[in-house]
């Protein structure tokens, strides 16, 4: 790809659920053809599960940082004199940097409004006010090399929990850079693993390149004793990507919050 990328901030919204429907669908078909914004993807994974550690009255009783919060660039877009540019990873860092701590925050303090609830996978229920709707997202984690993309959105019901899946693969010619995976072939199934160490396996399908994949799947267990959800081959049982679901244990705001700003500053 030459120039800018269009899509290249995207990330963290996507990660986070706050794109519309038809935004979504859009970057789940360049992430086809873009192994950066897949890396930039799977480099996220770990943050709504950070987010929901952070109890809501703490993020509401968050005091400015000495200074203020900072304010937004100008523009998104780099300000270079004619004819310069700079690495695209230094302006994609630079611009996620405030994306990323605007899209946190407001995932934070409004839950599903407009997306996906973040928060409240377990027992505590918001305070008066505050509702969290939707479901929660999260995104898998690599457990060995692969050309897949995929976030779950994990829903409470009346009687467990309700799995729905979005795996997005690259497309055929760029997954031969991961030997040994063939997409156009491979099955793969949806595990839930308990916090005892316990797995069962919920569902099976088959992947299909340049396409977005969704399976979903149920189980009669609760959001607050599922440890993770995976994503392993049929043909051998290896786990290729992980999901961890926050437990009920919080940790106080500011340091889930440093942690977060750390996490950004080296993406």
């Amino acid at each position: 790809m030459t120039g800018p990328d269009p899509y290249a901030d995207w990330d963290a919204a996507y990660v986070l659920g706050a794109l519309s429907a038809a935004d979504r669908t859009d970057y789940e078909a360049h992430l086809a053809e873009c192994p950066s914004c897949r890396d930039a993807v799977a480099a996220l994974a770990g943050m709504p599960g950070l987010l929901a550690k952070v109890p809501y009255d703490e993020v509401l009783g968050l005091e400015p940082p000495e200074g203020g919060w900072p304010e937004p660039p100008a523009s998104l877009m780099p300000d270079l004199p004619a004819g310069e540019s700079a690495p695209a990873t230094a302006r994609r860092t630079a611009r996620r940097g405030w994306l990323v701590g605007v899209a946190a925050a407001a995932a934070l303090v409004v839950g599903g409004a407009g997306g996906y609830a973040v928060a409240h996978l377990g027992d505590t229920a918001p305070p008066a006010g505050i509702v969290a709707t939707g479901p929660v997202r999260l995104a898998f984690s690599d457990v060995v090399p692969s050309s897949m993309t995929a976030v779950v959105d994990v829903t409470a019901t009346a009687d467990g929990t309700q799995l729905d899946v979005e795996c997005q693969y690259a497309r055929a010619t760029d997954a031969q850079e991961y030997p040994g995976e063939d997409p156009s072939t491979a099955d793969y199934s949806i595990w839930v693993v308990d916090r005892g160490g316990a797995s069962s396996e919920l569902k099976q399908w088959t992947a299909k390149p340049d396409k977005v994949m969704h399976p979903s799947a149920t189980t009669p267990l609760p959001p607050s004793q599922i440890a993770a959800i995976e994503i392993r081959r049929v043909d051998d049982g290896e786990t290729v990507m992980r999901a961890a679901v926050p437990g009920v244990t919080r940790q106080p705001a500011a340091d889930a919050l440093k942690r977060l700003g750390s996490d950004t500053a080296t993406a």
